[in-house]
This record gives C-alpha cells, structure tokens and sequence, in this order.
C-alpha cells in the first residue's frame, strides 16, 4: 500500500512532512479512540484462523528430531494473523481509492482486480445515483496550530452542498469517522505538490461513502463533523500525546530520600 504525499511511517505511526516541520496524522491520532469491537474481533478471528488453519498449526508445533517444539514460531504466526488480514483490506482501500481518483481526474478506470470488482460496481451505481461533482481528492491538508495533517478522500458538491468525504471498504461505517472528518474539515490549508499552501475549502457539512466487500449495494451517511466533533478529536489528539510523549517523561526514578544534594546544601545554608 502506497503511503499518501509527504506521509512517512514509524512503525505502525505515520506522520507528515511539510517545509522541515512533521505533524502526525489524523488516523495515527486516532489510535486513541478506544476500540473495545477491535480487539474482541482480533480474538475471535486468531481463534477462528488457528481452527480454519488446524494442520499448519500443529505442523508448526511438531517435535523436531531432537525433541524440541518451536513454541514461538506457532506464536508469531498466529499473533500476526489478524495484521495480515487487515493490511490485506488495507490494500483493498487503496486499490478503490486509486480507481476513484482515475474517476475524478477524467481518466479510464484501470482494470479492476476481482478483489474489489464488487465495490467498484456499487461505485458506478454511487456515481449515477448522486451525480457527485468531485472539487478535490486525495489531498493533503494541514493544520500547523494543533500539529496534525491527513489525507482526504475528496471534497464533493452534492445537490447543493459542499462536503467532505471519505469512502469506508470495510464491514461497516463506525462513529470515529466522524472524528476524522471533522479534522479534515478544520485544517487550515491544502499542502499542494508545487509547494503552495492553499487555504483550505469552505464546506458545509460531511459523508462516508460505504462500500461493502460483498458489493451490489452501498451506504451514503451523512455525518456531523462539526466544531463540537472536532473539539473531541483535539481532546483524543491530547490523549495521544499523553501515550506517545508525555507518558515516557513522568517515571522520574528512584526516589531521593530528603532531596537532591543541591538542595540539601541550600537548606543547610539557610538554617
């Protein structure tokens, strides 16, 4: 999967890049947003995967020659399942994303892998729906006073209104993309490929496009992505920062019994 422009990871992180200055990006930050759904499916789909995947499992926990079990191979192998399932719909994302961009740039729709046929039909039928006029996709914007940028998916006029958008590939459409679009909508400038920063657009509100795995249908939602939402990203902004800087820096050390020598001194001069 293609990382979007000026974007760079850091492990699982990503962050942006713009004039010497990095920002992290909206959906690195909203890593905070607990996620109690996340990890009950992480569990039922490593257990699921060990079961489906019986005869390599125990193939992995054989007894070599010797004797001896590689425990921790069969370990690895299904902890990293349920991440290989997401990257793979991960790429999923970005195969729709690359084949809708070719749709607003007035360019062909490259072949459609069979992956993501069923998703690209219920596109097309999106398209002739809602007759979309697409003012701008795939672009990076930036708000240098909170330290955060992201990638939108476009900006739409539909039927009168301007609005943010981003399209969903996965099960369903969750409340955090709320939190997302709403800090899309609060940036302050579109970082451009030249350089230039433009301001960013005014809009009127926000949609999730959904376009589910087994195709035929899809799910236009209007989401509130107002000043009040985007006062709750800045709040899961800060707890992010508690995770990933200030909670590093609080665990001081041992504790020095009667303080510091400097201080000692200090006090025994006053005395």
């Amino acid at each position: 999967m293609s990382a979007p422009r000026n974007a760079r990871s850091r492990g699982s992180q990503r962050y942006y890049s713009w004039r010497s200055e990095n920002y992290w990006s909206v959906t690195t930050i909203l890593q905070a947003v607990p996620k109690p759904a996340l990890i009950n499916w992480a569990k039922k789909f490593t257990a699921e995967y060990a079961v489906d995947n019986f005869d390599k499992l125990g193939a992995l926990v054989e007894p070599d020659a010797d004797g001896t079990v590689d425990r921790q191979a069969a370990v690895d192998w299904l902890k990293g399942a349920a991440y290989r399932d997401r990257d793979r719909k991960a790429d999923i994302g970005s195969q729709i994303h690359a084949a809708t961009e070719a749709y607003v740039l007035g360019k062909p729709f490259p072949a459609w892998p069979k992956t993501i046929a069923p998703q690209m039909r219920a596109f097309e039928r999106f398209l002739a729906d809602y007759e979309p006029e697409f003012q701008m996709t795939e672009a990076s914007v930036y708000n240098k006073t909170e330290r955060y940028a992201g990638t939108l998916d476009g900006i739409v006029a539909i039927d009168g209104r301007v609005l943010v958008g981003d399209t969903k590939s996965g099960k369903a459409i969750y409340p955090e993309v709320a939190l997302q679009l709403a800090a899309y909508r609060f940036a302050e400038f579109v970082g451009a490929p030249d350089g230039s920063e433009n301001p960013m657009p005014e809009t009127d509100g926000a949609f999730a496009l959904h376009l589910p795995a087994q195709g035929g249908s899809y799910d236009v939602v209007d989401v509130k992505a107002d000043e009040e939402v985007f006062r709750y990203f800045l709040y899961f902004r800060e707890s992010f920062r508690w995770m990933e800087q200030a909670s590093k820096t609080v665990l001081l050390g041992p504790l020095q019994v009667g303080g510091s020598e400097e201080e000692r001194a200090f006090r025994e001069a006053m005395a």
